[in-house]
């Protein structure tokens, strides 16, 4: 084989990685849009929010939990005043269960 059909294989694998990377990560940011966020108060932790939320997410507690962590990138329990943190509750359903809350 010569050295141009060898680098222009290479060099079609290298763009084949970063486009596949660069969709996959652009991808997951667009899918937690979809998502429910609460605004953190005082004294919440990730298994009081499981505690409130894991029955409309339909996952256990351990679940919910290890899927916060996951997808907001947090690595301990620790979450604290002000920060907003995704949960596994889709936005339509949310607010459709508020809806039915409030009337």
């Amino acid at each position: 084989m010569k050295k141009e059909t060898i680098f222009y294989i290479l060099a079609f694998f290298v763009v084949f990685i970063a486009v596949t990377g660069a969709l996959s990560f652009s991808g997951s940011n667009n899918r937690l849009d979809n998502f429910h966020q609460v605004k953190i108060e005082e004294g919440d932790s990730l298994w009081s929010l499981a505690e409130q939320f894991h029955e409309n997410a339909n996952i256990s507690k351990q679940e919910f939990v290890e899927w916060v962590q996951e997808k907001n990138d947090i690595y301990s329990s620790t979450i604290k005043p002000g920060d907003l943190v995704v949960v596994p509750v889709e936005k339509e359903e949310y607010y459709q269960i508020e809806q039915i809350a409030s009337e």
